[in-house]
């Protein structure tokens, strides 16, 4: 009986987490593996080249979005007062998996299916 309710209260603790925001991670050179809760800001000191993540729809593609001030497209990162970062504007994946996203405040916001087209 006791390993059933351990078993049920661990199941409603998957359900009842709240979700967490991505970390932010500052480095110079782009580590070979990625941590998929984290967002990478790649450049020295306050100079930002550009930003990685891993995608967050699950396929696994690492996204590079540039900083760079004369590069088209062109994101703008911003680091909020919690360590987070917001970033615009959205991500929108023209090949491969498609996805379409905000980050704000690290957490991904997922554009509406209908702006897909």
């Amino acid at each position: 009986m006791k390993l059933l309710k351990k078993l049920w209260l661990w199941i409603v603790s998957l359900f009842s987490r709240k979700p967490r925001p991505l970390g932010t991670v500052r480095v110079e050179e782009l580590p070979d593996r990625l941590d998929p809760r984290a967002v990478y800001l790649v450049g020295e000191g306050e100079h930002q080249w550009f930003v990685a993540l891993i995608c967050p729809c699950g396929c696994g593609e690492t996204l590079h979005m540039s900083l760079l001030p004369d590069a088209r497209p062109r994101w703008r990162a911003r680091v909020n007062e919690s360590g987070t970062v917001s970033l615009e504007p959205s991500v929108w994946r023209q090949v491969g998996c498609k996805s379409h996203f905000f980050l704000r405040h690290g957490f991904i916001q997922w554009c509406p299916k209908e702006s897909f087209r």
